[in-house]
């Protein structure tokens, strides 16, 4: 086979693989976006479950099955589950009891319940809705994490992640496929997925801030946006240090007048 032929036949496998991935990524991008469009409209609804959560006062009989209050169970302890060792870290209580009591709960903490319970205590459970949110023993009470507090900014920083995958997966996709037979993607493909993945990172902060503090989606979002500006300085910063290969000027050739080195290492 000629030289011609065979540059040719790699010129059409490079433009179908550029093809074939960028065909493939086009559709997962565009059902990651509507999954992130789809989870921040159910953000709204999670705010109002944790302000009606927040605004729950124990029930009064006879209304306590019907009103969406505080109700209380009995159950019997189990056992329980507690590793705090460096990263792994659980605190579990594992209890017997009817509905809606569950199996087992996850209590965020040995104090200052958790620690004291020994397998066959009686204790009550405080339930809303289909949440199991508190256990308490004589007159001891402790806070479970079966709680709608912090969902709305967990859904927040999820959703801005796959909006932002999706969106630069649709781009980056569809660049592929146009450009299938380039030799190289255009050069803006390689930095703004960097930025995406800076981005994406952005946002773990942002959700946990909110996470703890349970100061709302809207603070998650502002605080994402005010990380961006770092991350893309961060990766300018690597690509004017790291330019990659193709971008090194070359070196002079051996024979070249040795009189040209002190201007080419002037330039470097």
């Amino acid at each position: 086979m000629s030289r011609s032929k065979r540059a040719e036949a790699r010129r059409r496998r490079r433009a179908w693989w550029n093809r074939a991935w960028g065909l493939l990524v086009v559709p997962l991008a565009v059902m990651a976006g509507a999954t992130g469009v789809v989870v921040l409209v159910t953000v709204p609804d999670s705010v109002n479950e944790v302000r009606a959560f927040r605004s729950a006062r124990p029930c009064t009989f006879p209304a306590a099955v019907a009103a969406d209050c505080l109700r209380t169970y009995p159950a019997t302890v189990r056992g329980t589950a507690v590793e705090n060792q460096g990263r792994s870290q659980l605190y579990l209580l594992k209890l017997d009891g009817p509905p809606p009591i569950p199996a087992e709960l996850d209590m965020d903490d040995e104090v200052p319940l958790l620690k004291h319970l020994r397998k066959g205590d009686h204790v009550t459970v405080t339930v809303w809705r289909d949440y199991a949110t508190a256990v308490t023993k004589d007159g001891v009470t402790q806070e479970s994490t079966d709680t709608p507090e912090g969902w709305p900014e967990i859904q927040t920083a999820f959703a801005l992640d796959l909006l932002t995958v999706g969106g630069y997966g649709g781009f980056a996709g569809a660049t592929a496929v146009r450009h299938a037979r380039r030799r190289s993607l255009p050069d803006w493909v390689a930095p703004r997925g960097r930025w995406t993945m800076g981005a994406v990172f952005a946002s773990v902060p942002a959700g946990i801030i909110g996470y703890e503090t349970g100061t709302g989606p809207v603070v998650v979002a502002l605080l994402w946006l005010a990380l961006l500006p770092a991350v893309w300085l961060v990766v300018e910063r690597r690509e004017r240090h790291n330019p990659g290969r193709h971008s090194r000027r070359p070196a002079p050739s051996r024979a070249a007048d040795t009189g040209t080195w002190p201007r080419y290492l002037a330039n470097w």
